[in-house]
């Protein structure tokens, strides 16, 4: 190996503890750096880069450094930005946004204009949509949401609608209706002069592997590449590094410019730590981390394992957690930080009572000078926040779901937004088609669909379809509807050209007469949304300033890369609530991890599909991590989900945490009522404790197994005395009772778990 002693004058490598500053001096082909959750890996990243450009082993312009989110390549610029000033010319991107600037420059060689349109998820299944109701696919099950995984997958993979179409079983009607969707996908997208989001990275792949002057130009334009979250690249990702890496091909290698020499491959450094491998159901393959060393001839690894950002408690729960996986780096989180609080463990009744006690202990550190920003609720799905979000409504707790449904979601966004995309790319015909009668101008579906056959016959776009309405035979007051749509879309075009995206959106917002509608409208809620479009204009008018260049097409670009984590502001004053997926790569002072109960963490399809409950495992080491001084697990006793209660089962993982680092809180089961699933080790019979009370809400429970009440049966319960069944639903363990009681009111309550007996 081979290493780089700055000068005494170096400031660059204070701070750093020895293997970080390792990571930053090693000078070889390939470097894996196995970066432990909140071990500076960012730090280091950036210091290892400021390093090279100021030892001037690299000009900015040479450096390529990836990141997943438009968040962490912002947090990078800025740190290299405070090291050694702007980095200008350096490409410090996403791995989509890297692919789309490439392909902005070498369109013309794939058959596309540079102005193409990027399709977001819903542009994706709209299109989808379509085509399986053009083409009269009576199949079950054959929904665009479906098929549009399907085809994301085998983009993944790098596999083309031929490829895919070769290797269907023509014997299934499903699969050989997907084939058939597939390449008609690719042709509209074609015809419209648009990519997916999975295409950036493949057919950037595509591009290298079948130009290799195109190859050789940004091999040796990149001398020094960086990923971050290399665990979470798929076979797409790992392929576009490979091609980056390679030799530069013999009939465009040039000398180097120092030594003479012809320039060899770019130097390749990756960040990861397989531990954190959660995104699978992406297609992220584990083996690109783990086979590493065995990928890039010569790679050398350096361990990171001090932690700065959670106690010694969270990370010895972490570091049990993890522990259980197998085939992993024999990795050890630890802090000189202290000890900490103990992690506390919250047993509920119900998802109520789960609610209640979360929003109660965020009110309480609030109480204390913690911001709501600085405190964050995690959950494996989404099915998990109604009753949160009810308790924080209730409160009057501000908090934002992260990756729910998103500000660029919305109707009227979208509507806006459509109208820019018509502008900038006319040949996107799924834009055009959505502002075709928004606002309302009498155009029907029936005329949308003359329209577009008459925009197939003619091989033309929709937008130049438009132009020929009158051959349509279709009545003068719709002629002249369409005529008018097309000569407003012209208008605008060719105000595009010169004017700045906020004055062209107003005017599309004016003229279309989408405002005005929207503002003598009745409906209350359209009020709301006058106010979305305004923010809209606002957000265009602050992404001008920041980039004083870009053209329209960038900027529409930019919001379909967006990922959650870039939702997130930290001066929001809001609690955020978000899946564990989300939550990589973020952190907060105050982290609550609910609904841990088999079934759903580890989630139930976990328990059929290969590695399934090591991922699962992962994702729980994740959720850990985030937090840095006090972690709260919070569980239900019986959770109702979809309409339906059931019970429920602790999760096995909360097993694998030393008790001595937990705070048991909340009910407790006087027996256990259920086997654990052969998971990790141990059992849930524990010692019994002192009832607790908190909110006077029920915190024992016991397994009533056998009893069945019924109307005008007198009951007992501990907490809430003598009562009468007045209504039951439910049989067997899942019977619920509603029952009136003297002292506090009628109570619904799960028979086989609540403190009660039968008079």
């Amino acid at each position: 190996m081979t290493f780089l002693e700055p000068s005494n004058s170096d400031n660059l490598l204070d701070g750093l503890n020895p293997q970080q500053r390792e990571a930053v001096l090693y000078r070889g082909p390939a470097l894996l750096i196995v970066a432990g959750a909140g071990s500076g890996k960012t730090r280091v990243l950036t210091h290892r880069i400021a390093h090279l450009l100021g030892n001037k082993e690299a000009w900015p312009s040479q450096i390529l450094a990836i990141t997943f989110t438009n968040k962490a390549a912002n947090e990078m610029r800025e740190r290299i930005k405070h090291l050694v000033g702007d980095p200008e010319g350096m490409w410090i991107r996403t791995f989509h946004s890297a692919c789309l600037q490439i392909l902005r420059r070498e369109a013309e060689r794939l058959g596309h204009n540079s102005n193409f349109t990027v399709y977001d998820t819903g542009d994706t299944r709209a299109l989808i949509k379509r085509l399986i109701k053009a083409g009269g696919y009576d199949i079950d099950n054959l929904k665009p949401q479906s098929v549009a995984a399907v085809i994301s997958k085998a983009k993944n993979e790098l596999q083309t609608a031929e490829d895919f179409a070769t290797n269907v079983d023509v014997k299934n009607p499903k699969s050989s209706a997907i084939a058939e969707i597939f390449s008609a996908y690719e042709n509209e997208k074609k015809r419209n002069n648009a990519f997916d989001f999975d295409d950036l990275i493949g057919e950037t792949v595509f591009l290298l592997r079948a130009f290799p002057e195109v190859a050789a130009n940004y091999q040796r334009k990149f001398r020094h590449i960086l990923v971050d979250e290399y665990q979470d690249t798929n076979h797409a990702q790992y392929s576009l590094i490979r091609e980056l890496t390679k030799p530069i091909h013999s009939a465009h290698a040039i000398p180097d410019p120092k030594t003479g020499e012809l320039l060899g491959p770019a130097s390749l450094t990756v960040v990861g730590d397989s531990d954190q491998s959660i995104y699978a159901f992406r297609g992220a393959d584990i083996r690109n981390i783990s086979e590493f060393s065995k990928d890039f001839a010569g790679a050398h690894t350096i361990l990171l394992e001090q932690n700065y950002r959670s106690t010694q408690n969270i990370l010895s729960a972490a570091n049990a957690v993890i522990a259980k996986n197998f085939d992993r780096p024999d990795k050890n989180l630890w802090t000189d930080a202290g000890t900490g609080e103990q992690i506390i463990q919250f047993t509920a009744i119900d998802e109520r009572h789960e609610a209640g006690f979360i929003v109660d202990q965020i009110q309480e550190h609030h109480g204390e000078g913690i911001a709501y920003s600085q405190m964050a609720i995690l959950y494996r799905t989404n099915a998990l926040t109604p009753s949160i979000e009810a308790e924080l409504k209730s409160q009057r707790v501000p908090y934002a779901v992260i990756g729910g449904l998103k500000f660029y979601e919305r109707k009227e966004i979208k509507d806006a937004l459509a109208y820019l995309t018509a502008i900038s790319n006319g040949r996107n015909d799924e834009a055009v088609r959505r502002i075709l009668n928004e606002p309302g101008r009498g155009i029907g579906e029936k005329t949308e669909l003359k329209i577009a056959q008459l925009a197939r016959t003619n091989q033309i776009s929709f937008r130049e379809a438009l132009g020929y309405s009158q051959d349509l035979g279709l009545g003068p007051k719709l002629t002249e509807a369409i005529a008018k749509f097309s000569k407003l879309l012209g208008d605008l075009e060719e105000m595009a050209a010169t004017a700045k995206i906020s004055d062209v959106l107003i005017e599309a917002l004016v003229r279309s007469g989408y405002r005005y509608n929207l503002e003598m409208s009745r409906d209350p809620q359209d009020e709301a949304r006058v106010e979305n479009l305004d923010a809209l204009v606002g957000q265009v008018i602050e992404y001008q300033l920041r980039n004083q260049e870009a053209s329209l097409a960038d900027y529409l670009a930019e919001i379909t890369l967006a990922a959650p984590a870039d939702e997130i502001d930290d001066g929001s004053g809001q609690v955020s609530l978000m899946t564990l997926h989300t939550a990589k790569g973020l952190e907060y002072p105050v982290v609550f991890i609910a609904g841990l109960e088999q079934g759903t963490l580890p989630h139930m399809r976990s328990f059929e599909e290969v590695g399934g409950l090591a991922e699962e495992r992962r994702l729980f080491y994740v959720g850990i991590t985030r937090a840095m001084k006090q972690l709260y697990l919070t569980l239900a006793l019986q959770r109702t989900l979809f309409g339906q209660m059931n019970s429920t089962m602790p999760s096995n993982f909360l097993l694998d945490i030393p008790t001595e680092l937990v705070d048991q809180r909340g009910a407790e089961r006087e027996k256990p009522m259920y086997q654990p699933r052969a998971v990790g080790s141990g059992n849930y019979d524990r010692p019994p404790r002192e009832k607790k009370v908190w909110n006077n809400a029920i915190t024992q429970v016991r397994n009533n197994e056998g009893l069945v009440l019924a109307v005008g049966d007198k009951v007992k319960h501990d907490d809430f005395g003598l009562g009468t069944v007045i209504a039951t639903t439910g049989e067997g363990a899942r019977q619920t009772a509603e029952i009136r009681f003297e002292r506090v009111g009628t109570k619904r309550l799960m028979v086989r778990v609540a403190p009660i007996e039968r008079l």
